[in-house]
């Protein structure tokens, strides 16, 4: 098997300018405008990644913690300067404000300010559904973090808001974060066991996930956030402290026993 065949036909259509859409051209020729709600870990790893890896830009943030507002905004967006005119906001509700006001003002003939293209939302999962509902008539290309929702409920009402009114395919993207879903390797393993059988006929797959402690501790916390903590395992708090120190303190100050 050749190096070429290796890449399937999938690898090929990716990397063949001449097999691009019309409209994904359209979208490469022209710098795009993202908007990132949530000035946290992950929206700062999509900002670093759009800024280094892409021809995108990040254009504002929504964040109610200034410090973490100012800091995304001064790495990834102003740097040196001041900010313009619809680059902050406190919250998802003030950018829906400005942006429902700044499309007014341009229909009227006034001259405004660029808008953005498309906006990341990496806040607290039960926070997303609320979001993707109140940004959805703008018809802004979307990327939720995963998970998209915490009901089944919460996710139809996601689904609903976001199809078309007619029959046409919708004109903006909309997507979860699970980031590695189309990584190279993923997807050249998919090549190699599917498209080329490389080891036969699979019977079955054994996935096992790379759980570390800063899984145990991120779960621990939400908890925490939601006024959950009760429900929250021993093996969680023990393991999601660093240190056996920690775990020891985590223990004493709640009365957890391991099992």
């Amino acid at each position: 098997m050749t190096d070429h065949e290796l890449q399937g036909p999938k690898f090929a259509t990716i990397t063949n300018g001449d097999k691009t859409p019309p409209n994904v051209k359209a979208v490469l020729s022209k710098q795009i405008r993202l908007l990132v709600i949530g000035a946290g870990a992950r929206g700062n790893a999509y900002a670093r990644a759009v800024t280094e890896s892409t021809n995108a830009c990040i254009y504002a943030v929504a964040e109610p913690v200034k410090y973490k507002r100012d800091a995304l905004g001064q790495k990834f967006i102003w740097h040196q300067s001041e900010p313009s005119a619809g680059q902050t906001f406190e919250g998802w509700t003030n950018f829906l404000e400005y942006e429902r006001s700044r499309r007014k003002q341009r229909q009227a003939g006034q001259s405004v300010p660029p808008g953005v293209d498309g906006i990341f939302i990496c806040t607290l999962d039960e926070t997303h559904v609320e979001i993707i509902l109140g940004l959805a008539p703008l018809k802004l290309h979307l990327m939720s973090e995963k998970p998209l929702a915490t009901t089944l409920s919460d996710c139809l009402k996601i689904y609903r808001s976001l199809q078309p009114s007619s029959l046409q395919s919708p004109e903006t993207v909309f997507s979860t974060g699970h980031v590695l879903h189309y990584s190279p390797h993923n997807m050249l393993l998919k090549t190699l066991l599917k498209d080329h059988q490389a080891v036969g006929e699979i019977l079955s797959i054994e996935h096992t996930e790379p759980v570390g402690w800063w899984h145990f501790s991120h779960s621990y916390v939400r908890l925490v956030i939601q006024g959950l903590r009760d429900s929250c395992s021993p093996r969680v708090v023990a393991i999601g402290a660093r240190s056996p120190k920690q775990r020891h303190l985590f223990l004493q100050s709640h009365a957890m026993i391991l099992i």
